[in-house]
């Protein structure tokens, strides 16, 4: 019983970036994927399942959230890129960053791809480029 909530208090440092930086993380533990754990506790943390789409966030601002790809949870955050006055996209950027510096993954407004967004911890941009090498 202790090693389950050892388990689980170590998924909810990644998901809260308490106890380890939120970046690219292997759902793997002990040989067994923890895919579905993560998911429980995103959801207990607020994370919702959606669209990047369906995210609703205005320039300036960002909202945090995961996206997983086999068997891999990267953090990013869903925000609008501004490219001039009248021309941006709405899109989920990795904080792991591609050798280009670019986000390793872009995932647009238009994608079906599922992301777990927490709109309810939306925060203003940064102008800093903090980000970890591929």
């Amino acid at each position: 019983m202790k090693l389950k909530q050892d388990l689980i208090s170590a998924v909810d440092g990644i998901i809260t970036g308490k106890l380890v930086n939120r970046s690219a993380h292997d759902l793997t533990y002990d040989g067994k994927n923890v895919t579905r754990l993560f998911l429980e506790r995103l959801s207990v943390h607020g994370y919702t399942p959606m669209k990047v789409g369906d995210v609703e966030v205005e320039a300036g601002y960002r909202i945090p959230a995961f996206v997983i790809r086999d068997g891999t949870a990267y953090f990013g955050w869903v925000f609008v890129e501004q490219f001039t006055e009248k021309k941006s996209r709405k899109l989920f950027g990795s904080v792991v960053r591609n050798r280009k510096g670019d986000w390793s993954i872009q995932i647009p407004h238009n994608s079906q791809e599922i992301v777990y967004a927490n709109c309810g911890e939306k925060v203003e941009m940064e102008n800093e480029r903090l980000f970890i090498m591929e």
